[in-house]
């Protein structure tokens, strides 16, 4: 009987203080976040009153990073043009006229808006040529949706460009960002 009462005091006993200490894991402000951005998380001292922190210890903001629709950092004005690739371009004259029909592939998971030149450059620097790509309706600035996207260009020149080397450059002053 003796040995019955001492196994049922030290269960109470047991329970009692294990009621009386917080387990509860906590943030630990000093540590910071770690590398795959979870928080640290540490086991409240017993003694603190309820695991709180003191005004000095909390923690403070960090700056939040600008990331676009797939998570990558944005990092400066042409950061959206690595979703645009040029395909399948292809320059013929026809009736004395030069043209460029191709296709621009968007990446991204929204439209991006941009205008883009086509620009051909002699030897010595000097330029050849530039004409703007358009889209099937005509219009100048281009709204590239998520997939393939048919441009075209009517090229003026009495050079004959199709088997030179060219370049696409994008227009600075509107930019390349994606419709919100």
């Amino acid at each position: 009987m003796i040995k019955r009462f001492a196994v049922i005091m030290a269960v109470i006993m047991m329970i009692t203080f294990a009621a009386c200490i917080n387990t509860t894991p906590g943030i630990d402000p000093s540590s910071g976040p770690e590398r795959d951005g979870r928080a640290n998380l540490k086991t409240p001292d017993p003694k603190d009153e309820g695991g709180a922190y003191s005004a000095t210890e909390a923690p403070t903001e960090a700056p939040e990073q600008i990331v676009d629709e797939l998570g990558v950092r944005i990092s400066g004005a042409e950061h959206f043009q690595r979703y645009l690739t040029f395909r399948t371009i292809l320059v013929y004259e026809e009736d004395g006229d030069t043209f460029l029909d191709g296709m621009i592939f968007n990446d991204y998971v929204k439209p991006i808006t941009c205008a883009v030149d086509v620009v051909y450059t002699a030897e010595d620097g000097s330029e050849l040529a530039r004409a703007r790509l358009q889209t099937r309706d005509g219009k100048y600035l281009l709204v590239l949706q998520p997939g393939e996207n048919v441009v075209y260009a009517r090229i003026l020149t009495d050079t004959t460009l199709t088997e030179l080397e060219y370049e696409m450059e994008f227009d600075k002053d509107i930019g390349v960002k994606p419709i919100n």
